[in-house]
Formats: C-alpha cells, sequence, structure tokens
C-alpha cells in the first residue's frame, strides 16, 4: 500500500503565505495603474496653449501613476507600444476648442529611432459608427511629432506624438464635431511609424477604445471649477492583424487594341477561419494607396545605343541639342505623348521639330528569347530594378516632387494624369492620380477585361500587330474576356493543380506560383483562409521600337522596346466588412504599407530583326504570285489593245448553218 504525503501549513506559514499574496497582487496593481491613460488633470499647471512643445518625460512624471522603472530598454521588444493617450482640453463649446487635441506618448523599449518628419507617421481612427454603436469606418489621421526622451539614461525611449484633426471624408466632421461631449470615444487600431533608414512605415497595433468623460478644469459647464472631472476607460478593441503579398497578371491582348494587355494587381493575405464563422462571409475590403502612371520606360538589348543614351537621361533632346548618341528610336504605333523620341544629331532631324525626353531606359539580354508566357526578367525588367530606378532617380524634379515618402520621389518620372477610365468617385471613395481610397465591393465592382478579338480587328489590323505569317496560320493568341471579381477566396484544392493551371485561374504571376503556394500551405496549416484582392485592373502598354543609326532609313541595329504602367506606392488595407445575412460587421485591419511596382515584359508580338525560315519562303511565294497574277494582267491589257473586237455577224440563220457545216466538214 502507498502511502500519501499531504502538504502542511502551521499557523506562522499561512500568516507568511497570506502577505505574499498580497505583495503579489500589490505588486500586480502597480504595474497595471502604470499601464493606465495619464490624465489631462495632471497637466492643469501647465500653459494649455503650449501643450505641443512639452516634454514628453516632463509629462509622464508629472502623473501620480506614472512609474518608469516599468518601462524597461529591451531591444528584444522590436515594436511600439501607446503608454498613453490624452484627450487635452475638450470643450462642449465649440468656441473653446482652439487648444483641444489628443495626443499620444509612445514606449520604445528597443530604442528604435523614428523619423519624426515623415508624411508617412499616421493613426487609424473610427470615423463611423453603426445603429448599435460600433465603428463602422476607419481613416487613417497624420500624426505631429511633438518630443521624444532625450537624457542620458532614456534616450529615444518615449515619444510624444500629436493627432492632426482633418474633415473625414466620409461625414465631412473633424474628430471635435465627431465626439459625444458626455463621453468621447477614440477607437484605436493601429500607429504607421516610419523608421530612420526605411522607406515604408510599420504599422503597430493599438487595438484600444478610449472613452473620455469630464473635463478638464475651467473646460466643463462650470468656467470657474479650479479641480478637473476629466476620466478615461481603455477597453480592447478587436482588430485583425495582415501579412499582406503582392502579385500581378498580364493578359496577352485586350480590347484597347495594338500594344496593349490588361494588367490584374492583386494583393493576398490569410484571415483566420474564426472571422468567417463569427461574422459570415467577407464582403468588402477598404484600402488606400497613391496611384501614378509611368512616363515611357525604354527597354534595349542594344548595348551600343544604351551607353551613348544614357548620359542624357532627363535631358531634353532638341533641334538645337548638341547630342552625340546617333541613334533615332521610333514607333508608329505610340499615341500617349510622344510619337516619335529623337536621339540623334540635331543635323539629322530634318526639320521635323518633334522632340522629347527620356526618363527611363534599361538594358537586357537577347530580346528573342522572350516568352510571352513566362515573365522572364531576362529580356525584361524586374519589379526591384524598376522600383529602385524610381526610388534612386535625382535627375530633375522639373514637376515638383510626389506627396509621399518625405517627397524624394521626382513626379518627373510620372504623367500628368492616369488613365480617365481608372478615375472613380462616388460614395464607396475616389480613385484618381495620387491618393486614392475605396472601399471594394465583392459584388458590385466587377471588372470585365476584353480581348484582341472583342475589337473586331480588320485582316490589316492583324498583320500590322501579329505580323503576315502568324496572321495567315492563325497563331494570334485567342483568349476569352474576363469578368474578374474583386474579392476571392482560395480553394486548397487548387495547390495540386500545375504552375500554368493555378496562373489561368487565379490570375497571378507565373514567377510567384511557388511563393503563392508557399503562403498558402502555411495560412492552410493555420487554421486560415487564403484571400486574393483584385484591387486595380489597368493598361499595360507596350510596343517595339526601331532603332535606327544615322538618318530615316538607315541600318536598324539591334532591339529596343517601350512599355508604361500603373504603380501603386503605399498601398494598405484599412478595413475588412463581413456580412451575415443583413448583418455587417467591420474589422479594422493592422497592416503595413507595401509599394507595387509590376515588372516590365516585352510586348507579345515582338518580331526578331533576322526573319525565320519559313516566314521568309512565305514571302517568296506570295511575291512570286503576286508576279505571276501581274504579267498574267498585263498580257491580258495588251491583246484587248491590240485586238479589237470582231464585227458581229449579220448572216442569215441558213448561212450560220452552212458555215458550221463547213467547219465541221
Amino acid at each position: 500500500m502507498i502511502k500519501k504525503n499531504y502538504l502542511k501549513f502551521d499557523k506562522k506559514d499561512m500568516q507568511l503565505l497570506a502577505i505574499i499574496a498580497l505583495l503579489v497582487v500589490v505588486i500586480t496593481f502597480i504595474f497595471s495603474v502604470s499601464m493606465l491613460p495619464v490624465y489631462a488633470e495632471s497637466y492643469t499647471e501647465i500653459d494649455y496653449k503650449n501643450f505641443d512643445n512639452t516634454n514628453v518625460l516632463d509629462d509622464l512624471n508629472s502623473a501620480e501613476n506614472f512609474d518608469i522603472t516599468q518601462y524597461p530598454i529591451d531591444k528584444k521588444m522590436d515594436t511600439f507600444i501607446v503608454q498613453n493617450v490624452v484627450e487635452y482640453c475638450y470643450s462642449y463649446d465649440e468656441t473653446k476648442r482652439s487648444n483641444y487635441a489628443v495626443y499620444l506618448y509612445l514606449y520604445n523599449p528597443s530604442l528604435i529611432e523614428i523619423d519624426t518628419t515623415s508624411y508617412d507617421n499616421k493613426v487609424q481612427l473610427a470615423v463611423g459608427y453603426d445603429s448599435d454603436g460600433k465603428p463602422n469606418n476607419y481613416e487613417k489621421f497624420s500624426l505631429k511629432f511633438c518630443s521624444v526622451s532625450n537624457d542620458a539614461d532614456h534616450k529615444f525611449l518615449f515619444y510624444k506624438f500629436k493627432i492632426v484633426d482633418k474633415r473625414s471624408t466620409s461625414d465631412n466632421k473633424t474628430i471635435a464635431e465627431r465626439v459625444n461631449s458626455n463621453a468621447r470615444r477614440y477607437d484605436i487600431s493601429g500607429i504607421e511609424l516610419l523608421t530612420n533608414g526605411s522607406v515604408l512605415s510599420t504599422d503597430y497595433p493599438v487595438n484600444k477604445t478610449y472613452t473620455f468623460s469630464g473635463y478638464a478644469a475651467g473646460y466643463g459647464p462650470d468656467e470657474n471649477a479650479v479641480e478637473s472631472t476629466l476620466q478615461c476607460k481603455a477597453e480592447k478593441l478587436t482588430t485583425l492583424k495582415l501579412n499582406v503579398e503582392h502579385t500581378f497578371y498580364r493578359t496577352l491582348t485586350s480590347n484597347k487594341g495594338a500594344d496593349y494587355q490588361n494588367q490584374i494587381d492583386t494583393v493576398y493575405f490569410s484571415v483566420p477561419k474564426e472571422y468567417f464563422d463569427d461574422y459570415g462571409k467577407l464582403q468588402r475590403i477598404k484600402a488606400e494607396w497613391y496611384e501614378y502612371k509611368t512616363k515611357p520606360i525604354v527597354v534595349t538589348s542594344n548595348q551600343d545605343f544604351y551607353n551613348k543614351a544614357l548620359p542624357y537621361m532627363g535631358k531634353y533632346i532638341g533641334a538645337d541639342y548638341k547630342s552625340d548618341i546617333g541613334y533615332t528610336i521610333a514607333t508608329s504605333l505610340y499615341t500617349f505623348t510622344w510619337n516619335r523620341y529623337y536621339l540623334i544629331k540635331p543635323e539629322d532631324i530634318s526639320n521635323t521639330g518633334v522632340c522629347g525626353t527620356l526618363y527611363y531606359i534599361f538594358p537586357c539580354d537577347d530580346i528573342d528569347n522572350y516568352d510571352p508566357y513566362r515573365d522572364c526578367t531576362e529580356s525584361g525588367i524586374s519589379d526591384n530594378d524598376l522600383y529602385n530606378y524610381i526610388l534612386t532617380y535625382t535627375t530633375t524634379y522639373e514637376n515638383g516632387k510626389l506627396p509621399i515618402k518625405n517627397g524624394f520621389i521626382s513626379a518627373d518620372l510620372f504623367e500628368a494624369d492616369i488613365d480617365d477610365y481608372r478615375k472613380v468617385n462616388n460614395e464607396a471613395g475616389k480613385i484618381d492620380k495620387g491618393y486614392c481610397c475605396y472601399d471594394f465591393d465583392a459584388d458590385l465592382d466587377l471588372k470585365y477585361l476584353g480581348t484582341w478579338q472583342q475589337s473586331n480587328p480588320s485582316f490589316i489590323d492583324n498583320v500590322n500587330k501579329w505580323g503576315l505569317f502568324d496572321t495567315l496560320f492563325g497563331n494570334i493568341p485567342k483568349e476569352e474576356a474576363i469578368n474578374l471579381s474583386p474579392i476571392v477566396t482560395f480553394d486548397y484544392n487548387d495547390l495540386l493543380m500545375g504552375a500554368e493551371d493555378l496562373v489561368n485561374k487565379y490570375y497571378i504571376n507565373y514567377d510567384d506560383v511557388s511563393d503563392f503556394k508557399s503562403y498558402a500551405r502555411t495560412a492552410q496549416m493555420k487554421g486560415e483562409k487564403v484571400i486574393l484582392f483584385r484591387f486595380a485592373t489597368s493598361d499595360y502598354y507596350n510596343s517595339q521600337l526601331y532603332l535606327q543609326k544615322g538618318t530615316a532609313g538607315a541600318e536598324k541595329l539591334g532591339q529596343a522596346y517601350l512599355a508604361q504602367e500603373s504603380v501603386f506606392l503605399n498601398f494598405d488595407i484599412i478595413q475588412l466588412t463581413f456580412l451575415n445575412k443583413d448583418k455587417y460587421t467591420v474589422i479594422p485591419v493592422v497592416s503595413s504599407p507595401i509599394d507595387i511596382v509590376d515588372g516590365i515584359t516585352p510586348p507579345v508580338n515582338i518580331k526578331p530583326e533576322t526573319k525565320n525560315i519559313l516566314t521568309i519562303i512565305l514571302t517568296v511565294l506570295l511575291l512570286v504570285f503576286a508576279l505571276i497574277v501581274i504579267v498574267r494582267v498585263i498580257i491580258w491589257l495588251v491583246k484587248a489593245l491590240t485586238n479589237p473586237p470582231a464585227t458581229p455577224n449579220t448572216k442569215s440563220k441558213s448561212n450560220k448553218k452552212e458555215y458550221r457545216y463547213q467547219r465541221r466538214k
């Protein structure tokens, strides 16, 4: 029989345990209090007008419930934590709100240095509520840097920012006009901060609802009150953190006509299944971005031309410009900004007067190796190369700078506008050049993408685009039109598909198939659903260019092509809307912005300079046939002119019979 041992405590032991338990409770309480909001009554001795300029550590140390020992330096915590939200000087009387503002105090355990001057430091707040009082619309607000702790022991440990109020695009109200005077509610899903040396900001979760009641001293109904009644309650806010990836797809043709392809830009991410179980299907996705269209991008496999043209990037090449490039690059099909580019010596321009400026030029390998069914970077330009070029271009700023990324991207690289058909302005949002924000609906925002055949091309049109040989032998790509839904859930059974089948079903880039499958498998193991969000369909334009040495009609050397595409900078998902029967639920999203610049691919109908043997044979046969026809026509005309028609026969019927009889004899 096994003897059991039981712990026994005497009276002294019980007293000691009680003391230890009490200490644990007290310590826990102290720590929790240190994380509570610091109320504005802590700052009543400060001049209200100067609160932007007060030091962050002075503010925090003046609060009774702040203990700096609870905020250690920890390099492993690579994040920012909103330690405090302060509502400052709110008044129910709008004439007394000149000093009103909301401030964020950030705890920075790993001492990350923030680019405090960046345009991209923002906070995401709720700006709309449903009938049940739940947030149903979110927007970004800029952050104004106020101060940072800079003493020797706490350098960069705390930051103070002010939320810059604005009028919302949804209700045209400011934060002060929107909040309820008795209970001012601030639903904060996340903050986006740009660290020094970074191009893109990082979104850090906040996930809190802060509700303030009462007033700071002198700002309530009793203007003579000397004590503050301000209180704050912090509650958890349901948010969703997303890891967003990007891919793109281009059709081979478009109903826009020659030299156009439909481009589909897609981001994909995974969502835990419980969101679908609790809230229903994913109905809408709200996102924001900055959209621009590149100026013409020239790609060439002629190294000599590239070497001579490169020093003239961003320079106007005109009749009076002393250029020694010695080449003309031209296309008769390009109809955007220039019909022709002249990069030749002034004496060879022949008084055409049509000149231009190149802002992009890239070298590539032999274009003859291009396969339109693959994203073949050896004859194209990778997305990274083009993206880095945009970020590092500093040659000209004649048209100013883009209003993002601290203004270092030259506007010269982009057209004055985007395509008109891309523009939208309705209750769901606005899409235009520059800042765009749109709430896409899975059922309402379907896109129709047509094909080359639907443009009703003539035989000549087909010959001009695809060449005589391909036209006669039916080698023109046959595509079906696409009815594209903006929101699609990936079927995990399709992980067994081959690469080409997956590309054709989901319209992703062939080179991204491996990464996409890996992403999907990871999401499947985590019990999440993968969502493909096709947020943009645009025109990809490209045309084969002809390099000529010297004057028109001279020998063609090498190959080149020209391309234009839309780019989407600082793309960010703001919120997801789920639908269960007739109930909508909006979940704010925490996801870091991404830049979307797709790679450049050559025209699908590009032709090698040396024609293949079949084309040569066919051309010779056609010429021989045409020559035979022409000779026969000439012979017929000569006979018709030299042998006039015989005089009509006026003999009687009997004479005709006699004549025929004689002929038979």
